[in-house]
């Protein structure tokens, strides 16, 4: 016969046993979940540090061992090409800031240029590059990881004014200068196979294309009423330039060439000291690096600030004077003279710029409505004053 009594005691224990089952199980998620808030898994990131170590071979930079900061990573950038973070790492106590750039697989020829000036120029140009820690390169194919310096960008500490140019110029004329004419040629086995050269048959013969393509984009835009009525004053004008082109001034090679960077924006150039007499000014992002006219530097510097700053243009002619003496007269601490008024070479590096490139790009993106040609209108004032000036008409 079946007893009440241990029925309901079975019942009861049941209960109690699901209960604590219950709580016990509370108990446990919660200190797991505890566990993991404190020690989230690894991401990726620090896997690979692990895996490749990372630690070791950035051990020899700082003096003493290092550890990451796996849970303090930040994604700063992030496209098709490449992903660039920032992390964090501890030495001796201290924590420093690291960059690390990935370059994705495959990586693509522009990518190489940027890739090689770590791998192969670092050493020559350190005073005005970040600090390369490592290089991490897979023998299959796989991303690329560079680890680098963290230099804080200008964009985002000032708020920048032509004077601040006075502040750049110094570390221009120190990157110039290192690889100016025989100084590059001296050193021409470690850029002889990527870096591409101005004088290069095949920077020529993509010059000669960009000119034909300019002339027929010109008379593309000139069928848009729009456009037209921008470009009616100077249409012939520009006809009679360009078929000179596309080089217009021999003494801007002959001025000297040096290894530039090409794209002087603010986010490209860095400061760990800023509001000290002397910044520390570190140039990044090398794609664009090429062995072409020193020159060209200061048109990416200033030319394409005022190209845009319109509520600066009263002061330009005053800024150009005073920077492009100030920069001749840095180079001259490197033994460089140049034999032509600087403020003249400004002008011919300008004009030559705008003819065998930014011309044809403001053509194209109005023409074909892939972007606004903002700066249409006062490339076209600049050739027309100082392509007279330069006797280019």
């Amino acid at each position: 016969m079946h007893n009440t009594n241990d029925s309901a005691g079975f019942e009861n224990g049941r209960l109690e046993g699901f209960q604590k089952g219950k709580q016990d199980g509370f108990i446990k998620g919660r200190e797991d979940a505890l566990h993991i808030k404190r020690n989230p898994p690894l991401n990726e990131i620090s896997l690979k540090w692990r895996e490749a170590q990372c630690a070791d071979k950035l051990a020899g930079h700082f003096g003493h061992a290092v550890t990451l900061n796996d849970h303090n990573m930040e994604c700063l950038k992030e496209t098709v090409k490449s992903t660039i973070w920032k992390l964090e790492i501890t030495a001796n106590g201290v924590i420093y800031p690291v960059i690390l750039k990935i370059f994705k697989a495959p990586v693509a020829n522009q990518d190489l240029i940027e890739l090689n000036m770590y791998r192969k120029a670092s050493g020559i140009l350190t005073d005005v590059m970040p600090t390369i820690y490592a290089i991490e390169e897979e023998a299959d194919g796989q991303n690329i990881w560079v680890f680098m310096e963290f230099v804080p960008q200008l964009k985002g500490q000032v708020i920048f004014t032509p004077d601040h140019f006075d502040k750049i110029i110094p570390a221009l004329a120190k990157l110039h200068a290192q690889t100016y004419n025989e100084r590059f040629y001296d050193r021409w086995e470690t850029f002889v196979d990527w870096l591409p050269l101005y004088q290069s048959e095949s920077k020529i013969l993509e010059r000669q294309k960009a000119n034909k393509e300019t002339l027929e984009y010109l008379d593309k835009a000139m069928s848009r009423p729009d456009l037209k009525q921008i470009l009616d004053p100077s249409y012939s004008r520009l006809k009679v330039i360009l078929s000179k082109g596309p080089e217009y001034f021999q003494e801007l090679v002959q001025a000297g060439k040096s290894i530039i960077h090409n794209d002087l924006q603010t986010p490209n150039i860095g400061c760990n000291n800023v509001g000290e007499a002397d910044w520390n000014i570190k140039f990044i992002d090398w794609e664009g690096a090429r062995f072409a006219p020193c020159w060209f530097d200061m048109f990416n510097l200033i030319g394409v600030f005022f190209a845009y700053r319109k509520d600066w243009r009263s002061s330009e002619d005053a800024v150009i004077h005073r920077c492009t003496h100030l920069y001749t007269e840095e180079m001259r601490k490197y033994g460089i003279e140049f034999k032509v008024d600087p403020v003249r070479l400004y002008k011919m590096a300008y004009l030559q710029r705008v003819l065998e490139r930014s011309l044809y790009l403001q053509l194209q993106w109005a023409t074909d409505g892939q972007k606004q040609a903002f700066l249409l209108e006062g490339y076209l004032e600049k050739i027309k004053v100082w392509g007279k000036e330069l006797r280019l008409y």
